[in-house]
């Protein structure tokens, strides 16, 4: 229990050194930080300032100080906003950073209870605490698959909308109103930052931002360009909604290629749980030399460890980006 209490307090000491050095450093020799906070007060009093409509009022979010100094001098709470952001979830960055050692601790207090080990009991207490960033994800990934999926309809309904007559902007408005969330809502986010006086640069950037997706990002790319460059917008929409479509039929077929890799690994995977627990119906004294044995803790420790190397190496190898 001692080494364990040790153990842990050594964890938060260096954790909370890091954090307070880096912070030290970005506070007073990074020359970007002031400009980066006068940046951030800016669209946050623009957008604040212009909030009207229900739906935009749910973007704008009162930060706490913590937050706001976290968000301008930590990188890592920097990327866990963009990555809640992503998931559009409703709970906040902070509130998922104070999440996750409430979680740390409250696993390593109970399994303190019943000493188990401190290397398994760390690791437990880890992936619990690590399950909300995996959650946000998840989330983030069925977001991006959703808005994909509708971003070539969006696309051709701004294409006719700008054949009928209609601006841009009023054409972005035509589709956050008639289409469902969350392509209708970021499309809505658009026309109201636009309606509020922010750039147009500015306000289809942030969407590019607030949705991590590769095909959004050319649909961002080309309005920025064309909006400076000039040109024939319609067509240059209609190219990119054929596109677009191309690619997700090329995604199709490539998924559909790689489902035996993926089989083989989830069969793979799970060959060693299931052999342990027929072994454990059959012949329980057999199987349990791995975990009461020094010997067999290592095997499992080893076996753990390329496993999930494995997992890793295997989805990189049937994630074939297009």
């Amino acid at each position: 229990m001692t080494m364990l209490l040790y153990s842990f307090a050594v964890f938060l000491l260096v954790v909370s050194a890091v954090f307070l050095g880096y912070g030290i450093w970005i506070r007073f020799f990074d020359p970007d930080a002031r400009a980066r906070k006068e940046r951030l007060r800016t669209v946050r009093s623009a957008v604040e300032a212009g909030a009207q409509s229900s739906e935009t009022r749910k973007k704008v979010r009162q930060d706490s100080p913590v937050e706001i100094w976290l968000s301008q001098n930590a990188p890592a709470f920097r990327w866990l906003e963009r990555l809640v952001r992503h998931a559009d979830s409703p709970l906040k960055a902070g509130q998922v950073a104070a999440l996750i050692p409430v979680l740390f601790g409250t696993v390593l207090f109970i399994g303190s209870l019943r000493y188990a080990g401190t290397l398994p009991l760390l690791g437990l207490s880890a992936g619990v605490a690590s399950l909300p960033i995996f959650w946000l994800m998840w989330l983030a990934a069925k977001r991006r698959k959703a808005f994909d999926d509708k971003l070539p309809e969006a696309l051709d309904h701004i294409t006719r909308a700008l054949r009928a007559g209609h601006s841009l902007t009023s054409s972005i408005g035509m589709v956050g109103k008639e289409y469902p969330d969350p392509i209708g809502g970021e499309f809505r986010v658009v026309f109201d930052e636009i309606g509020f006086g922010i750039p147009f640069r500015d306000a289809i950037g942030e969407l590019g931002e607030r949705v991590p997706s590769a095909d959004l990002k050319f649909f961002v790319a080309s309005l920025i360009i064309q909006h400076e460059t000039g040109g024939n917008l319609t067509e240059l929409l209609d190219g990119l909604s054929k596109t677009i479509r191309k690619r997700i039929k090329l995604r199709g077929k490539i998924r559909t290629l790689a489902s035996e890799g993926r089989a083989s690994g989830w069969v793979l995977g799970s060959m060693p749980f299931v052999i342990t627990a027929v072994l454990s119906l059959v012949n329980r004294d057999y199987i349990s030399t791995l975990w009461t044995t020094p010997e067999g803790v290592n095997l499992i420790y080893i076996s753990g460890a390329l496993m999930i190397f494995g997992f890793f190496v295997m989805k990189r190898i049937v994630n074939i980006k297009v």
